[in-house]
């Protein structure tokens, strides 16, 4: 009981950092992070939303395929949903991250920065791994792969993989320094 109230007192730390002004109003007095990267800032922002963006796009797409995922057995549709939910939640990062703007809060830097990078590598192995199931299950089935929406679904899902390794490694190359 009382590791998950340690544990909760943790999750909040950087409510902390808010403190009241003389109007009653919240004010952020916590540290900040600033975008530190040789390219310009939006640039960065645009190609960040083609990878992460196009490959949520992807993902969705090659599930909404007809047929793709009919009856799929299991080791198809389970990176696939894994994937797509994972795929789902780093635009949400990515909204986050956006909408911090050149200097985070430290909290929202934490929470999106920092876990973007993992969210996408994990995101571009599922992706594989649902190609490959799909490919597993052609070739178990005897059908034919490039006539039928099982190819556009393997294609789908490696230029998905392809673009959230893409933002990986532009995540690791973008640079924040610390403001206190």
């Amino acid at each position: 009981m009382a590791d998950r109230e340690r544990e909760k007192k943790k999750k909040r730390a950087y409510l902390d950092d808010f403190e009241k002004d003389l109007n009653g109003n919240y004010q952020y007095r916590g540290a900040h992070y600033r975008y530190a990267g040789e390219h310009p800032h939006s640039r960065v922002l645009a190609l960040l939303w083609l990878f992460c963006g196009g490959g949520a796009a992807l993902t969705v797409g090659a599930g909404a395929l007809p047929g793709a995922t009919a009856h799929a057995p299991v080791y198809l549709l389970l990176p696939y949903m894994a994937a797509l939910v994972l795929a789902l939640y780093a635009v949400v990062l990515l909204v986050r991250l956006t909408r911090g703007g050149v200097r985070l809060r430290a909290y929202v830097h934490e929470q999106t920065a920092q876990k973007l990078p993992s969210f996408c590598r994990v995101t571009a192995v599922l992706c594989a791994a649902a190609a490959v199931g799909q490919g597993v299950a052609v070739f178990a089935e005897d059908t034919q792969l490039l006539m039928s929406t099982c190819g556009i679904f393997i294609l789908f899902e490696l230029l998905s993989c392809a673009a959230f390794a893409a933002a990986v490694r532009l995540l690791k190359r973008m640079l924040w320094e610390k403001e206190e």
